[in-house]
């Protein structure tokens, strides 16, 4: 109480001398004079390196704030959290409504204070690393609503954190300014998303029809830049997984290294490389894989390395797209000029951008959507490329027909390699349905019939190698009470949570987690002691009762009881083994749940 009572009375004084907020930028006088502009140069910022200041220790160091040069701050790439501060005073003889939008939908972390007089009016936490309803408008940007009377003024401030570039576009605006603002922003969205999925089901419709491989590369192209667009817009966070915040991150590079792998094999197959340019081909091959493998590796790594790769990656890539349109229009390819020209439309969108961003540019209608301009007339470029292509081929064909002998072998070597590119992918298509037939259907890990084999598998393996072999049996406490009091759906969001929490407790490439039945999964250890299952038995636990699964507004707490077996005979059946844990798991549940039991054979030795 003493220490509230203390930073009130110093952050009155330090508004009274003006040396805590004054000194650091000029205050924002609410008029409309300002709608519509940046109000970076009225901010001023302090950095956090350790990221562990509060609101009270923000307060005590109110004179270390520096202003902000920048109608756009903007400090990179950082670990540090970033404090910012902006004094409002209304003008305004009677009370009126202000709202303030921060551009920049890719920040994580956001937390916000309105305080007046020193003491805190309201506070809210939200980003991209918080689910959607938490935000205090309904909009795909962070909005702030002030309420100021007359001559009335708030010190608003926020704490940002992010691993996207740390910068803070706040616009000030009115309820009435900001939805005619937003109202241009959907038509514009909704003219450019809506040409791009016009593209994309144009030319999958064309690929069911011809089975001309360049029509799919193209279409995955499409589809990855349109889910990266719509990331970077915010559109797919607030319409597409709203309650999937640490997914609507991970998409991001995701999105993006597919979206590359397709373009890829389609200049590959559109330019016909491997015989016009065969050494660009072999990389261009080499590439795609290589883009595919990161993908889904991005969504393990950390997003501050993974947006930096794929940034440098898109310019590359983009020079050298228009590069190899460039070559192999010197080499006769016809198609290849609009080829050449739809990649430098994009590359000229995505080099205006941080060229506005770093006031190299004035900050008009064109460099402000460069990128959404130049993709857009990538796109029609490229799907008039394909209808061009379609056209030489059709003359190609009539002319195969008048020198039907001549190019005879020429054309079944073509359909032959058609044939066997149609038959990989054929496979690929039935390992991933092999892939599905050991996948659980709600909760997306391992089946029963998957754990059954691998159980027995990993028996054999323990008893030639002589190493451990553990078991985790881990079931959710209370689980028919959730079901009786929130509903069946809830218990299926809980199972998948749960299952999504313990799959991502799992570092080593041998360890396993499946369903075992109902609210109970398996988890299978190889080459691991009573200790170290232990151990990762307590995290597991620790980590399920720190969920909060939300379904319809409510908030369910998880705890899980977790049993512990190990592999004590080599002549030991996995039935046995299963017994053994499920022995130690009945000890948890009978000790009060919510705990790790190790059964009692398997108990991890210490020193005497």
């Amino acid at each position: 109480m003493m220490r509230f009572f203390f930073y009130r009375l110093l952050a009155l004084w330090l508004l009274a001398s003006g040396g805590a907020y004054g000194a650091s930028a000029p205050a924002l006088h609410l008029d409309r004079s300002g709608i519509g502009n940046p109000v970076g140069r009225h901010l001023s910022y302090l950095e956090d390196p350790n990221g562990t200041l509060a609101l009270a220790d923000v307060l005590a160091r109110a004179g270390s704030f520096r202003p902000s040069e920048q109608a756009v701050p903007n400090f990179g790439f950082t670990k540090s959290a970033y404090w910012f501060h902006l004094r409002v005073e209304n003008r305004y003889a009677q009370t009126t409504r202000w709202l303030l939008e921060a551009q920049y939908p890719l920040l994580d972390k956001v937390r916000f204070y309105a305080l007046r007089d020193g003491v805190a009016l309201t506070s809210s936490e939200a980003g991209r690393l918080f689910p959607f309803h938490q935000r205090p408008m309904r909009h795909r940007n962070l909005v702030y609503p002030l309420d100021l009377a007359a001559g009335q003024g708030l010190d608003l401030y926020w704490r940002v954190e992010t691993d996207s570039s740390l910068q803070l576009p706040l616009m000030l605006w009115t309820p009435d300014t900001l939805t005619l603002k937003d109202r241009d922003e959907q038509v514009a969205f909704g003219f450019y998303y809506g040409l791009l999925a016009a593209m994309l089901l144009f030319n999958a419709l064309v690929y069911l029809s011809m089975r001309d491989i360049s029509y799919l590369h193209y279409v995955q192209y499409i589809t990855g830049f349109l889910v990266f667009q719509m990331s970077l817009n915010g559109l797919a966070f607030e319409y597409l997984w709203p309650e999937w915040p640490r997914w609507g991150r991970a998409v991001v590079p995701f999105s993006m290294l597919l979206a590359w792998a397709g373009a890829a094999s389609f200049a590959r197959s559109f330019l016909n490389l491997p015989k016009h340019q065969p050494r660009v081909d072999r990389f261009a091959a080499w590439y795609a894989r290589i883009a595919t493998v990161l993908a889904f590796v991005s969504l393990f790594m950390p997003y501050s390395v993974m947006i930096k790769l794929t940034t440098v990656n898109a310019f590359v890539m983009s020079i050298t797209m228009a590069v190899i349109g460039f070559v192999s229009m010197t080499r006769g390819v016809e198609q290849a000029r609009f080829f050449m020209l739809g990649w430098s439309t994009l590359l000229l969108g995505l080099a205006l951008y941080p060229l506005k961003t770093v006031n190299l540019l004035p900050n008009v209608f064109i460099t402000e959507y460069s990128m959404q301009i130049g993709s857009a007339l990538e796109a029609l470029l490229l799907s008039f490329a394909l209808a061009y292509r379609m056209k030489v081929l059709e003359q190609q064909n009539q002319r195969i027909q008048v020198e039907a002998t001549a190019q005879l072998e020429q054309r079944v070597q073509q359909r032959t390699q058609e044939l066997d590119e149609a038959l990989r992918h054929l496979s690929d298509a039935n390992n991933e349905l092999q892939k599905l037939n050991v996948l659980d259907g709600l909760t997306g890990v391992k089946n029963r019939k998957y754990f059954d084999e691998q159980l027995h598998v990993q028996l054999k393996v323990a008893g030639r190698s002589k190493l451990p072999l553990s078991l985790l049996l881990i079931d959710i406490d209370h689980f028919k009470a959730v079901n009786d009091r929130h509903g069946h759906l809830a218990g299926d969001a809980c199972l998948r949570a749960v299952a999504q929490t313990i799959a991502g407790s799992l570092f080593r490439p041998g360890d396993e987690v499946a369903r075992y039945g109902g609210e109970e999964f398996a988890v299978l250890l190889p080459q691991t002691d009573a200790a170290g299952a232990q151990h990762l038995g307590e995290r597991i636990r620790a980590a399920i009762e720190q969920l909060l699964v939300a379904h319809e507004g409510v908030q369910v707490p998880l705890t899980a009881s977790i049993g512990v077996a190990i592999l004590a005979d080599l002549d030991e059946t996995g039935e046995q083994l299963v017994a053994t844990a499920d022995a130690a798991l009945y000890e948890a549940k009978h000790q009060g749940r919510n705990q790790v039991r190790v059964a009692a054979a398997s108990q991890p030795r210490t020193g005497s």
